[in-house]
């Protein structure tokens, strides 16, 4: 695959992590629908086209190279079971790779909080003999693990920062304009609970696309954000209580 190609099939992933459709496109461009469609099937875009969908994006042409690069990254998907177990015993480290995942460079972490160089030194050190990183001159990293999604489902990360997780994301009162916080118990039927667990399920993914694609962009311009998404059978247990059937099988009945 030709360069060009290779950035009209990123740019076509961003405007899908995006939710914007060609026909969006298409009114912002000032082009029928079936000029974009044709643009991005045969891959005939001038570069001043190019040019005009980053500028709807808000990104610019070099945001969309950083990222075309980002997206053909081989990279392993999560922590192992064993690196995990390692990083849950040195917090210090767990934090350190964070920034790495996030796109910091040694030096700003270390000016920005509480590391010195040969510490740092030592961990891109540590971090390299784990396999999860790949050291290079002058404390240049390339990352092994994914850029959002690096822990294991319910594996020990998660098992130890979950409740830790769960009580320092919703010490807020959410009243930002960039913030959301909604609570909504509902009665579906079935059908309508594989509606809404298909659509949960592609907000996770539209989100950990648009993370993976970013985490290619300055550090400048990003936010460090939070998503905690929780979607189960629940009856608030003050409501069960009074449930005929449970206060008749209780031992005082």
């Amino acid at each position: 695959m030709n360069r060009t190609a290779d950035l009209i099939k990123t740019l076509k992933k961003y405007l899908k992590a995006k939710g914007i459709t060609y026909k969006q496109l298409a009114e912002e461009m000032e082009l029928s629908e079936a000029s974009i469609k044709r643009l991005f099937s045969k891959q005939t875009f001038s570069l001043s086209r190019l040019e005009a969908v980053c500028r709807i994006l808000d990104i610019d042409f070099y945001d969309l190279a950083l990222m075309d690069k980002e997206r053909n990254r081989k990279t392993l998907k999560k922590l192992t079971i064993e690196q995990e177990q390692i990083l849950i015993n040195d917090e210090k480290l767990l934090i350190f790779l964070y920034f790495l995942i996030n796109g910091w460079t040694v030096a700003l972490i270390i000016e920005e909080y509480d590391y010195s160089e040969i510490e740092s030194i030592q961990m891109l050190s540590k971090l390299a003999k784990m396999g999860v990183l790949k050291l290079y001159p002058n404390n240049h990293v390339r990352m092994l693990i994914s850029k959002n999604e690096f822990w294991q489902p319910n594996g020990p990360l998660w098992q130890a920062y979950r409740n830790i997780f769960a009580n320092d994301f919703m010490e807020s009162a959410f009243g930002l304009p960039n913030e959301r916080l909604v609570f909504t118990p509902g009665q579906f039927s079935e059908a309508s609970l594989k509606i809404i667990r298909k659509k949960i399920d592609n907000l996770i993914k539209d989100y950990n696309r648009l993370a993976e694609m970013d985490a290619a962009l300055p550090l400048k311009g990003r936010h460090s954000t939070g998503l905690f998404i929780g979607f189960r059978s629940w009856v608030f247990t003050r409501i069960a209580d009074l449930h005929r059937r449970n206060r008749d099988s209780s031992p005082n009945s």
